[in-house]
């Protein structure tokens, strides 16, 4: 019998957000802050907190996850576990576009459509980087939506050339046009990976962490997709 693989993370106190713990890190036992943290990826991320063992520790806490993709939601746990703070944004990097070739305008809101009735099921904030290639002008941030029927990527900004041709522009997927869907990555960035009959498209985490309701689970998406499609991929 294999026995399945165990991966651990210790996160200092000092890395575990005041809205995860509810009080200063330091005026909390070490029990305290486990029961903290494990009542927040419960309440914010059901699917995740399932899959992952919260230890009391002394100056943090400890947590354990067993499985191939052990290590994967360990790292997606710290990143939600950690407070907001400008370095979050460093991965994001600024380059002068000279304005006569590139323009830079907001989308404005597209009249009410009978499929933006849908309820939805899951909201996140996500950017979007062109498959397989990808240039820096190419990605673009916005909001991802499933519902019962569709998912929709909705853009905050789209980057126009002379010809007015937008790069990142809003998509919509069926469902029940969707080939396959998997968890991949950009560089060290985890996506996740819609296969559509023309194209397939990629997710990935937000430059910067937004609120906590719209943060982007990448295995979360894929548990809904499965429950929605009655696929396993």
């Amino acid at each position: 019998m294999t026995m399945s693989r165990e991966e651990q993370m210790r996160i200092p106190a000092a890395e575990l957000s005041a809205r995860v713990l509810g009080a200063p890190a330091g005026a909390l036992s070490p029990q305290a802050r486990a029961y903290a943290v494990r009542r927040w990826l419960q309440r914010r991320r059901p699917a995740l907190a399932g899959a992952i063992t919260v230890e009391a520790a002394e100056g943090g806490v400890l947590l354990r996850a067993e499985g191939e993709v052990a290590e994967a939601r360990l790292r997606e746990a710290r990143e939600l576990l950690r407070p907001e703070h400008p370095a979050a944004a460093a991965e994001e990097v600024e380059i002068e576009v000279d304005a006569a070739e590139f323009a830079v305008e907001t989308t404005g809101t597209p009249e009410p459509e009978p499929a933006r009735r849908e309820p939805e099921r899951l909201r996140s904030e996500v950017r979007y980087f062109p498959y397989p290639t990808c240039e820096w002008f190419e990605i673009s941030t916005g909001e991802l939506v499933l519902t019962e029927r569709r998912v929709r990527f909705e853009p905050r900004l789209q980057i126009v050339g002379e010809s007015g041709w937008g790069r990142s522009g809003e998509h919509e997927h069926p469902l029940e046009d969707l080939l396959r869907f998997w968890r991949g990555e950009w560089w060290d960035v985890p996506c996740l990976m819609l296969q559509m009959p023309q194209r397939t498209y990629r997710y990935g985490w937000p430059a910067r962490r937004q609120e906590p309701g719209t943060i982007f689970e990448v295995d979360e998406w894929l548990s809904l997709l499965r429950s929605i499609t009655g696929r396993w991929e």
